[in-house]
């Protein structure tokens, strides 16, 4: 199964890591060529005053919320701002369009994913480009925000990742973050965040809000794999999904994975 094989994988081995996460954004460019499926994150529901959305994102609520949430933790109006794994771009596109950012760029690492969200996305100021999250393709001080959702757990170092925010980030600068992990090893991430030499200012725990989510879009997901996915190839997505009934859906239910959300500032000199 992949997802049995990619959770096995990434626990030993950082290259093969990244090139099962390509290989998954690769499959998802050819299963879903209408872009139904723009977003990849869990979902937050539950999590105090819900944006308005337009008819067309309306089906993204829980996805989009999720970006609401983090995005209170800075102004993006007139700034530059970074999303360092932007995968399907649904997440760029809605914080360009709705929250009014000078620039925003996407960058990741797959390149049928950055062709993608060209061909897909289009607001004033929003870009797409290929770019590594340890080894970030722009200068020191570059922006004033960076945003990074559900996306780090698939990379080699935390600790490179860190040092790349803070060096593109201008002084005040504030890193918006959320992810998961398991119990055991929140320490060690608290730990790396320390280090990184960012402030932390805020830390929640949302578990509850994305596990809600999760129920709230089970059936949603389930129709679109369905019309996409091959039939040989179902559980497979369920997994990556967190569909109810799914391994990795029981592990956010029984306290097995938490996820939290950060916000980080740069210190000014």
């Amino acid at each position: 199964m992949l997802k049995n094989t990619f959770d096995a994988v990434i626990r030993t081995s950082p290259a093969a890591k990244r090139a099962l996460i390509n290989v998954l954004y690769r499959i998802m460019t050819r299963l879903d060529r209408d872009a139904d499926m723009v977003f990849m994150n869990y979902g937050y529901a539950n999590g105090g005053p819900e944006p308005e959305l337009n008819e067309r994102d309306e089906r993204d609520r829980c996805c989009i919320q999720l970006y609401h949430h983090l995005a209170a933790g800075a102004e993006l109006r007139g700034k530059d701002v970074l999303e360092v794994g932007s995968g399907r771009g649904g997440g760029a596109s809605y914080l360009a369009r709705y929250l009014g950012p000078r620039s925003l760029v996407g960058v990741d690492r797959c390149e049928s994913a950055v062709r993608f969200c060209g061909g897909h996305h289009t607001a004033p100021g929003l870009s797409f480009r290929v770019g590594d999250a340890e080894s970030l393709p722009f200068g020191d001080g570059s922006f004033d925000v960076v945003i990074n959702v559900e996306s780090s757990h698939g990379y080699g170092s935390l600790g490179r990742f860190l040092g790349e925010v803070k060096r593109v980030l201008r002084p005040g600068g504030r890193f918006l973050y959320t992810d998961h992990r398991g119990p055991h090893q929140v320490d060690a991430w608290r730990a790396e965040l320390r280090a990184s030499g960012l402030e932390m200012l805020r830390e929640t725990d949302i578990t509850a809000n994305v596990l809600e989510a999760l129920d709230r879009t089970n059936a949603q997901k389930q129709a679109l794999i369905d019309q996409k996915v091959p039939t040989w190839f179902r559980t497979s997505f369920h997994e990556f999904a967190a569909m109810r009934g799914s391994a990795a859906y029981e592990r956010f239910r029984n306290g097995q994975t938490c996820y939290l959300s950060f916000t980080l500032r740069k210190p000014a000199p």
